[in-house]
């Protein structure tokens, strides 16, 4: 170790003293790319508001749970089941969508509003991907200004490591419990969280935007996006998918190693928001007869 330092610290012309990364060192895949921060031109008495209700139709999705094989001392497995992380929330009386992403696409960001969301954190913790927005509860999805730091962490009393794939591309180890490693992203974008240590049923997503007007629905599937410029704008609803498109078997235990899910569903819907009012949207979401049929 002591000569791998030696000829880190030759090669690189830096002290590195211990041969440490820094736990709180900030990983940016290039950060030459990112654009300058546009002239803002947002006009507070230019504004609208979109609320709005996102419920499902159809049946109820029930997604079966994944089998996990906790190795024992005897070299057998304990089979254990894990629900998917992906699967709708709907409230079963009202029809209501909980916790679906609404996001605007189409924002001219120099006429966004200020970014008003709270710094994102990633957990790994109780074999799962968690993701937790400021002080709120951990999810399964945060809202990611570009260029901003995002923390990671990993609570697992095991070797880990986080996988990032679509608008990044990264693994980052964890040998043991702690952190946090911090990471910036410099493309907008979706950011498909999993496990690279045998959690395959692990997922959760980074949206990564200029433009704060981002949102999840409430246990009714209300949801409100204030402070719009006056204008036409996609409204979007947005789920992850929960249906397996592929996965991959250890060889000699037949047990499943890694997985992807199938794409995400969309409801996209054009609205037109004029200053000083609110405009209302309901939208209403359905499975796709792709998923499972």
């Amino acid at each position: 170790m002591r000569v791998l330092c030696q000829l880190l610290t030759i090669a690189l012309a830096i002290s590195a003293p211990g041969c440490e990364l820094e736990p709180s060192a900030v990983i940016s895949a290039h950060p030459d790319a990112l654009p300058p921060t546009p002239v803002s031109t947002f006009d507070p008495a230019g504004r609208g508001t979109i609320t709005g209700r996102v419920t499902w139709d159809g049946p109820i999705p029930t997604p079966l749970p994944f089998v996990y094989g906790v190795p024992k001392s005897d070299g057998s497995f304990d089979r254990q089941l894990v629900p998917n992380p992906n699967r709708p929330d709907i409230e079963p009386i009202s029809r209501g969508l909980v916790g679906a992403v609404v996001f605007l696409r189409g924002v001219d960001p120099s006429a966004a509003k200020p970014w008003d969301l709270s710094p994102v954190r990633v957990e790994m913790n109780d074999r799962q991907v968690r993701v937790r927005q400021g002080d709120s509860a951990p999810g399964r999805v945060g809202f990611v200004r570009r260029g901003a730091p995002v923390e990671m962490a990993s609570a697992e009393p095991v070797y880990h490591v986080l996988r990032g794939r679509g608008a990044a591309f990264f693994s980052l180890t964890f040998p043991d419990p702690g952190g946090p490693i911090s990471r910036t992203f410099d493309e907008v974008g979706r950011v498909e969280l999993s496990s690279g240590a045998g959690y395959y049923w692990a997922s959760a997503d980074l949206l990564v935007d200029d433009h704060p007007y981002y949102t999840l629905t409430d246990r009714k599937g209300r949801y409100t996006l204030q402070q719009v410029p006056a204008g036409a704008v996609d409204l979007v609803v947005w789920l992850p998918g929960w249906t397996v498109a592929r996965h991959e078997r250890d060889p000699e235990t037949g047990l499943i190693t890694r997985q992807s899910y199938g794409p995400p569903v969309e409801v996209v819907s054009r609205v037109a928001v004029e200053r000083g009012k609110s405009v209302a949207r309901d939208v209403i979401v359905s499975e796709p007869r792709s998923h499972g049929k």
